[in-house]
């Protein structure tokens, strides 16, 4: 049994519960904050929505879960960033010429002037970046609600609650499709690429290596030093006349939190190119008795062959439009029957 956090979208209230499944912690919590369970969505800080018993059971002791009315609007961690910066309106800075019309710019630009004055050099903080262990840093992982003993632990682990996160928004939009619900023998074979995305993120530890300046692998150099990929269109991050934009989050708390901000983009759209590819594959699957062709599906979605990291400048939310999956890669030779 496992003890666990919630609270209600405004997080006027948090409230301690504990619980072996989702169904008794979801009933539980309703009960606790009052709530019509009829017309309440569960989810976690990041805005997944937690519907799935698997995942629940991934979820870390005193994890926050947020109890979301249908029709509410529920504000991520960065989100709140961004508000907090937009809504600054105070006397004193206005009387600042200067820093009112810093105040009066788009947040995005906020945002990159803030980032900018955290890579001002800092002795002190150079000497934090190096250290590892939460002993020596103690700073670093105020707020945090962790049980990590390292910098590089904890990053390791909040890269892999992002990938875990594609997979069960994925999952989520798929099985409550109008697609999946009509097409059995279309189901059958969703089913089963899920549960080979299932098993092939627990071996790869869901890519949280990312995060991690000690793995070769990581998007980071040795340091801890990440820089932008530039735009889904672009090659580069054309900041600053292409010298780009940087951030190295094991510096100090500030750089922490500045870096949840910055997104790992999928160039080859997740919901609106991604999933519709994946019914087609199911559909040319069941026709031919073929399987999908797991291992491409999977790239796009959990890897950087399809996720380029970016500042939250860069990262355009339109239509990719010119980024498309290719069906002559959507199926494997193998026969299948189901």
């Amino acid at each position: 049994m496992k003890g666990y956090k919630i609270t209600n979208c405004a997080q006027d209230k948090r409230i301690g519960i504990v619980g072996n499944s989702l169904k008794e912690i979801f009933s539980k919590g309703c009960q606790k904050l009052k709530l019509d369970h009829l017309n309440v969505t569960m989810m976690t800080l990041d805005g997944t929505v937690i519907d799935d018993e698997d995942y629940f059971q991934q979820l870390p002791a005193q994890t926050l879960l947020i109890f979301r009315l249908n029709g509410e609007t529920f504000e991520t961690g960065a989100d709140l960033i961004y508000n907090v910066l937009a809504a600054v309106n105070n006397n004193t800075l206005k009387t600042s010429i200067k820093i009112k019309s810093f105040m009066d710019e788009n947040i995005k630009e906020k945002i990159r002037i803030l980032s900018s004055v955290l890579d001002a050099d800092d002795d002190n903080d150079k000497k934090k970046e190096m250290s590892s262990l939460r002993l020596r840093d103690p700073d670093w992982f105020q707020g945090l609600d962790t049980r990590a003993r390292t910098k590089e632990e904890f990053m390791f682990k909040r890269c892999q609650e992002r990938i875990r996160s594609y997979m069960y928004k994925t999952k989520t939009d798929v099985i409550k499709s109008d697609f999946y619900i009509k097409h059995s023998k279309c189901r059958k074979y969703l089913d089963e690429v899920f549960k080979q995305f299932s098993e092939l993120l627990t071996k790869n530890k869901h890519h949280g290596y990312y995060f991690d300046r000690s793995n070769t692998n990581g998007l980071c150099d040795e340091i801890g030093t990440f820089k932008c990929e530039g735009a889904w269109n672009q090659s580069i991050c054309t900041y600053e006349r292409g010298t780009g934009h940087k951030i190295n989050p094991y510096q100090n708390r500030e750089s922490r939190i500045i870096f949840s901000t910055w997104n790992l983009d999928h160039w080859v759209e997740r919901s609106r190119t991604v999933i519709p590819a994946l019914f087609e594959a199911s559909k040319m699957a069941s026709e031919a008795h073929r399987s999908i062709n797991m291992n491409y599906f999977y790239e796009l979605l959990f890897t950087t062959v399809n996720l380029k990291l970016v500042h939250i400048v860069c990262h355009d939310k339109g239509q990719h439009n010119s980024a498309k999956c290719d069906p002559n890669l959507y199926l494997q030779y193998k026969k299948v029957m189901f």
